[in-house]
């Protein structure tokens, strides 16, 4: 489908549901059909291999999926175990959805349709910066998951994170370019994601791309507005906090998986950052954001539609 969804962001679209899903051995997306509902898959890590009405898909590790109302949705193919997504499922305003087909549209064409009250995604495409996408998700999640919040704060995170993505399709279209130091600093942040340890050192990554350890100093705080330590700082610690949500095990064994070098260091850091003890956060937030057996994401949308079209009238 040659397409684009074009979105009425002059008012919050309605948040039905969402999770975070995470796929077991020999798992794949079950049928659904979108009945009057928009859903936006994007994926954290792996595959999957989605059949849309008789067109196939394959969506990649930080690309995202765009799926308007009124179509078929299956699996496949089986998804490579511990493949990871959000997905959202809403309604935008009332006659305030239009797709276009773009086909004949020129670059411009489709440039045009992002204006101030506007929002734009196509089918699929994957982002520049995930870190902000992610972010948003993630406290979509947590205050669906709240109960003392209205639904109004759940429906304007979700407008915040429609938006985020179609600025990100936008900067792509527009041919925004990314410096030398951008691109370099993109780099360096994925690297150590990947080779995140206890003994990880600004010289060691100035070592892996061979740049004087000074220079990666002041590039990286230009780009990102943190050290090198602190960015270091806030993967562990944003790693601690998953473990600590989406887990039951023992604080010393989560210092541990974070790369702390012991529980007590752990504990300190964590307090200074949060102004929790690490107990005290996983007590206060005992919402689990990851999707286990007990759920299937993929059981069809079955609330009433009129409910929420009345949110709109109030």
């Amino acid at each position: 489908m040659s397409e684009i969804t074009c979105f009425d962001i002059s008012e919050p679209v309605l948040h039905i549901s969402s999770g975070k899903f995470s796929a077991g051995l020999n798992w794949k997306h079950k049928h659904m059909y979108h009945d009057g509902n928009f859903e936006i898959i994007i994926v954290i890590q792996g595959t999957l291999y989605l059949q849309v009405d008789d067109e196939r898909y394959v969506i990649n590790e930080s690309e995202v999926f765009s799926l308007p109302p009124f179509h078929h949705i299956r699996g496949f193919k089986e998804s490579p175990k511990n493949s990871q997504y959000f997905w959202f499922h809403f309604f935008p305003k009332p006659n305030g959805l239009k797709i276009k087909d773009t086909t004949s549209m020129s670059e411009n064409d489709i440039i045009g349709l992002f204006t101030n009250n506007q929002a734009a995604l196509p089918l699929q495409f994957k982002m520049n910066s995930v870190d902000r996408a992610f972010m948003l998700a993630n406290q979509v999640l947590d205050v669906a998951k709240n109960n003392y919040f209205a639904d109004i704060s759940i429906d304007y995170l979700l407008t915040s994170l429609l938006i985020e993505l179609s600025e990100d399709y936008y900067q792509t279209l527009s041919g925004a370019t990314v410096t030398e130091d951008e691109a370099r600093i993109n780099g360096i942040k994925e690297w150590i994601r990947s080779n995140l340890s206890e003994k990880l050192r600004v010289n060691e990554v100035a070592d892996h791309f061979e740049l004087n350890p000074h220079y990666l100093v002041r590039i990286f705080k230009e780009q990102t507005g943190m050290t090198v330590i602190q960015y270091i700082s806030d993967l562990k610690l944003r790693d601690a906090q998953e473990l600590l949500l989406r887990t039951n095990l023992p604080i010393k064994q989560i210092a541990s998986m974070a790369f702390y070098p012991d529980e007590k260091r752990f504990m300190k850091v964590f307090k200074e950052q949060l102004q929790l003890t690490p107990t005290e956060f996983r007590n206060a937030y005992t919402r689990k954001f990851l999707d286990s057996s007990s759920f299937d994401p993929e059981v069809t949308i079955t609330k009433n539609t009129d409910n929420y079209r009345e949110r709109f009238n109030h």
